[in-house]
């Protein structure tokens, strides 16, 4: 026999032809490996197979550690299947804070028109009216947009007349935050909604957003508006006040939908609630059958040409706006873009029907492909409300020749109620984790393994294999020098 090199099997150090020839063969340096590996091995049931001191007592043990294997092998099947369906549970949490980032407030007015800025306001008057829903059960058949005294609905209009025509922002005529006076000019800011020209406060372009340090009535935002119902068009809604929506300063708002509406010659207290929602990304399933994308992702890109932060209505906004754009050839006034912008008859006649058409047909929303974000925060409130001014303020107010305090101011209060924020986070029901744990487990239970165990194996068929490669290449290495030889020979 060749002297054999230590550590490992059925390495020899000469090669056929040579003075020492090869003797050992692979097949049996590997039955030799085998043979120690399952009498030495950890995993229980091996090493009673070669050991059985009969064929039958060695014929059970195989058979037992075969069925053990197949439970095993089973249930990994099965926690691999339930792992890859991705459920999903919801866990719910209650957290303090010391401060918390102040909400975005948006207020519009119900008259989204000041009727003093544009002319031939009677005529407008009449088309508001008719296009109102008491005006157009009442008067539809009497409106006819090509009617000469109409004209002015057939004008064009630019970006500007949306600003030119609004309500201007020192309506809101008094803020105060944390229990100190704010600048108007400051602090409140023009915001374009969906329900036309409206006024924001702490909007995306407050740097550094404002943070609320107490909670309570007086510690958050106060705010006085005059809403001035001498100028009003005939809106879509018949009363007068304001419309107020309460939102993340990241997130559009969606004033036609999740908003709520203050009256006139009413103090009005909001105290707001945060609450947080977070889901999980794809593969996982986070509305219905849907996925959620993270925005907050650093390789996350906008697809929203007109909105710097991405947000669902943000985004089906756009949509709309071109959905409008292929019906009606033009803009409508509250939507951003370089398309020209619709006409009052246009309006009238083909942009109402498209919006409404767009907002009540799920099909055309869902091809906008406008996923939900991952994280949301969303903002709970309660409102409670008593009539401005009181007897003793009104008496007052009348003596100093103020009379209309009823009829066209408003008081806003809003503020936190806690800062214990909920949070409600969308986890994964089955983790790789526990997977692995409880794999591991029954790995334990079966076969009385463990990762050590694995190792032993994962050792012998690497041992296994290096020698089998090695063997290849000696066999190979001795063909070619008895090829050279006989070529001599």
């Amino acid at each position: 026999m060749g002297d054999t090199k230590e550590g490992w099997p059925g390495e020899t150090d000469t090669f056929p032809g040579e003075s020492r020839p090869v003797t050992s063969s692979t097949d049996t340096s590997l039955w030799k490996m085998w043979g120690e590996m399952i009498n030495n091995t950890s995993l229980h049931g091996v090493s009673k197979i070669s050991r059985g001191k009969t064929m039958c007592h060695g014929v059970f043990w195989a058979v037992m550690t075969s069925v053990m294997l197949a439970l095993l092998i089973t249930v990994f099947v099965l926690y691999s299947l339930d792992y890859f369906l991705y459920e999903t549970l919801i866990k719910r949490n209650f957290k303090a804070a010391a401060e918390l980032e102040f909400p975005s407030v948006t207020v519009c007015n119900l008259s989204p028109i000041n009727i003093s800025s544009i002319n031939q306001s009677d005529a407008l008057n009449w088309y508001f009216l008719a296009t109102h829903v008491f005006g157009r059960f009442d008067l539809s058949e009497q409106f006819n947009t090509s009617d000469p005294r109409f004209s002015v609905l057939h004008e064009k209009r630019n970006d500007s007349w949306l600003g030119h025509t609004a309500f201007n922002k020192s309506c809101v005529y008094y803020i105060e935050f944390g229990g100190v006076r704010l600048s108007t000019q400051s602090y409140i800011k023009y915001r374009v909604t969906d329900a036309g020209m409206c006024f924001s406060f702490n909007g995306p372009s407050q740097t550094p957003p404002l943070v609320s340090k107490m909670i309570g009535s007086r510690r958050g935002l106060t705010m006085f508006v005059y809403i001035d119902q001498d100028n009003y068009i005939f809106p879509e809604n018949m009363g007068a006040g304001l419309k107020v929506a309460i939102h993340d300063r990241n997130v559009e708002p969606n004033m036609e939908e999740n908003s709520f509406l203050v009256s006139s010659g009413t103090v009005t207290y909001v105290p707001i609630i945060k609450r947080e929602y977070t889901f999980l990304k794809k593969p996982y399933k986070a509305f219905g059958d849907k996925y959620c994308i993270d925005n907050n992702d650093p390789d996350f890109q906008n697809p929203l040409k007109y909105y710097h932060n991405y947000s669902l209505f943000a985004c089906l906004r756009e949509c709309r706006a071109r959905y409008i754009f292929k019906v009606c050839t033009c803009r409508h006034i509250n939507d951003f873009g370089e398309e020209e912008i619709c006409t009052f008859a246009q309006e009238y006649n083909c942009v109402k029907d498209a919006k409404d058409q767009f907002d009540g047909d799920f099909s055309l929303q869902q091809a906008c492909e406008c996923p939900q974000m991952c994280k949301l925060v969303s903002f709970e409130k309660q409102l409670s409300f008593a009539r401005l001014p009181s007897e003793k303020y009104q008496r007052y107010f009348e003596s100093v020749k103020i009379n209309d305090i009823h009829k066209n101011h408003i008081e806003l209060r809003f503020f936190y109620e806690t800062f214990v924020v909920e949070s409600v986070e969308q986890v994964s029901k089955i983790e790789l984790s526990s997977v692995l744990g409880n794999v591991g487990g029954y790995l334990g239970i079966f076969l009385g393994a463990s990762i050590l165990t694995l190792t032993e194996w994962i050792e012998f068929f690497a041992l296994a294999l290096y020698v089998l490669i090695r063997r290849m290449l000696r066999w190979t290495k001795c063909n070619v020098i008895s090829s050279e030889r006989a070529d001599k020979n």
